[in-house]
């Protein structure tokens, strides 16, 4: 049975595929080591998938430290002007995505397994709806102004 000492030794060596292999081997065997999810973040390339680690780690231990780390570098940083049009939207905070069991990572990660996907608007689509609506509305309300200039000068 290989150990974690193995995983990190693998790593050292930028074995990365080899150290993958063995965290989900120690995974198997104890899936929740908190370490071995610390261990199979730092190998796995899917932003999901790291995700997905750093989650397992907080439903183990939810004052882990590593993981509240990883969790906030895995959050997209933002452009404040693209935030500021899309208006506020709700992010998964690392409390929030701590439930009991640990979630089985990607099929790349862990065989025979899929991940949870998360559904969200692209804020790309909701500024292009925005704008468009405000389009519509200008045109709408300049031409009521346009008319009641119109008709109050007589013309």
């Amino acid at each position: 049975m290989p150990t974690l000492q193995d995983g990190k030794s693998a790593i050292e060596q930028g074995n990365l595929q080899q150290a993958r292999l063995i965290f989900q081997a120690i995974l198997q065997e104890n899936p929740r080591s908190e370490e071995a999810w610390l261990g199979l973040a730092q190998v796995v390339t899917e932003t999901n998938d790291k995700r997905v680690c750093y989650e397992n780690v907080l439903k183990i231990n939810r004052n882990n430290k590593e993981a509240k780390e990883g969790l906030r570098g895995l959050e997209p940083q933002e452009d404040p002007l693209v935030a500021a049009l899309a208006g506020p939207t709700k992010s998964r905070t690392a409390e929030e995505a701590v439930e009991d069991e640990p979630t089985i990572v990607s099929e790349e990660a862990a065989p025979g397994f899929e991940p949870e996907e998360e559904r969200e608007t692209p804020v790309s689509v909701l500024v292009v709806i925005g704008l468009a609506l405000s389009v519509v509305l200008f045109a709408i309300f300049g031409g009521i102004i346009f008319y009641a200039i119109t008709s109050l000068s007589g013309g």
